[in-house]
């Protein structure tokens, strides 16, 4: 062992790789994540048209709601 190699300890290192594409809506809403390794355009849109289908559904059912409760009054 040599002089230079007392002065300077032996250090491991790791990478942690956190690739990650996030998917979010213009109200900085999360809707997907996505391995970057793995992300495919499919897949992004694919998560986008599934939001938007659940944005839909939730606004048709309260619209539904609301019409009742309006006339139920």
């Amino acid at each position: 062992m040599s002089t230079h190699e007392l002065l300077f300890p032996k250090f491991e290192y790791h990478l942690d790789e956190f690739d990650i594409i996030v998917l979010m809506r213009q109200d900085d809403a999360f809707v997907a994540a996505f391995s970057a390794r793995g992300v495919t355009r499919e897949g992004i849109v694919e998560a986008a048209r599934e939001d938007y289908r659940e944005l839909v559904r939730v606004h048709h059912a309260r619209h539904a709601q609301n019409t009742e409760e309006h006339r139920s009054a």
